[in-house]
């Protein structure tokens, strides 16, 4: 087994404390040990650091725990420290012998002895981006719930307006819920004001949909909904408006995702977040792949392979490429589509999705690889190259 290096040390991360362990010595031999606790705090952790570099350490391994392994990383990368951050999954200890000093050793000889893979760690403005296009999602998702709230509170009232308006939320038809908030007798006038070309509704049909019975609570709870909502939609463009600008610097890269079938503006975006524009911690598209969660487990047992599911991987990048795989398979003329309806006959709708999204990750890898644009061979093209062929 490779040697990393001679002078190593593990971190046990809380949120509270960080335990220490340094490892010093030839692996031959019984290595020098030292083991210290320090704050979280930020002179704390300059503290460690400078701890470390007067011991000459090389390599500094810990665990992703939460959040809380960030600003360890962040201040003692500062001193020059090789920083390796692995999955906690794999670095489990001995069950009954765990304690925050045992911890940090088994850390530190697993670094000793470079056992455990590296987690892969965007750069700085990646991570920034990746921030917020997660926050979004969860602003989006939150935006959601409080829509499903307002049609909770409308339905219970048998107030109808879903029944002749797909989205109640825009425009003129926010202002008939408003007089619905305001307490306004509802007249056939009062409904026609709020009216526009695009509705296909009668006022008479609108003005049967609005005559329910809001109680003077649920007007209140409608109100605050509202409110909420109008938050949330204002909290989205600003955030909107941060991710475009942290985009300007991957322009060329986000406009040639884009030319992938199925992969829309938020799915590169989210792409760009989550991978970066250099895949080069990634061997080949296999890994990627496997990191992205879009690939079969392996379950092989007495020579008899069984079945397996996919692993669980990056969440955010798993959904987007499935998303963007839902989208491919309903263009019209293309491979990606043909590929998708050749392998949903023999495995079924749900696998052929994620098969399709393991190809259009491993398109993604050669395209930021390669730095290369995407050209999809269309199938009247197939067609006349057989032509010409025979």
């Amino acid at each position: 087994m490779d040697v990393i290096t001679n002078k190593c040390c593990g971190i046990d991360v809380h949120q509270k404390k960080i335990t220490v362990t340094t490892l010093i010595g030839d692996p031959a031999e019984k290595p020098k040990k030292l083991t210290q606790t320090f704050g979280t705090t930020t002179p704390d952790l300059k503290t460690c650091g400078r701890w470390l570099a007067d011991q000459d350490i090389e390599i500094v391994l810990m665990e992703s725990t939460g959040q809380y392994w960030r600003p360890v990383w962040q201040i003692l990368e500062t001193f020059g420290f090789k920083m390796i951050l692995c999955n906690p999954r794999i670095i489990k200890n001995i069950p009954g012998k765990k304690t925050d000093q045992l911890d940090s050793e088994w850390i530190a000889e697993l670094a000793r002895f470079g056992l455990v893979a590296a987690s892969f760690i965007p750069p700085r403005p990646i991570q920034e981006l990746r921030e917020s296009t997660r926050i979004r999602k969860s602003l989006t998702q939150a935006g959601i719930q409080i829509k499903n709230q307002i049609h909770n509170i409308l339905q219970r009232s048998n107030i109808k307006l879903t029944s002749f308006i797909s989205d109640i939320f825009q425009g003129s038809r926010l202002r008939l819920l408003n007089l619905l908030i305001n307490g306004e007798v509802i007249t056939h006038q009062s409904v026609s004001k709020c009216m526009h070309g695009k509705l296909k509704a009668s006022p008479q049909e609108l003005l049967a949909a609005l005559d329910g019975s809001l109680s003077a609570n649920d007007r209140v709870l409608l109100d605050i909904q509202i409110d909420l909502l109008k938050h949330n939609q204002l909290a989205i463009k600003r955030l909107e408006a941060n991710i475009e600008e942290q985009l300007a610097q991957f322009q060329e890269l986000y406009l040639r995702l884009q030319e992938i079938t199925g992969v829309s503006q938020h799915i590169a975006t989210i792409i760009i977040a989550e991978v970066g524009p250099d895949v080069s911690p990634f061997p080949d598209a296999a890994h990627l792949a496997s990191w992205a969660g879009v690939c079969p487990g392996n379950y092989e047992s007495a020579g008899v392979s069984k079945s397996s599911h996919v692993r669980s991987g990056n969440i955010h990048l798993k959904t987007a490429l499935v998303m963007a795989a839902m989208g491919a398979k309903r263009q019209t003329d293309s491979g990606l589509k043909d590929f998708f309806f050749r392998l949903r006959t023999r495995m079924g709708t749900q696998k052929a999705l994620v098969a399709l999204a393991h190809k259009l990750i491993r398109i993604i890898y050669a395209m930021v690889s390669k730095n290369c644009s995407y050209r999809e061979y269309k199938r009247d093209q197939q067609m006349q190259h057989l032509l010409a062929s025979n």
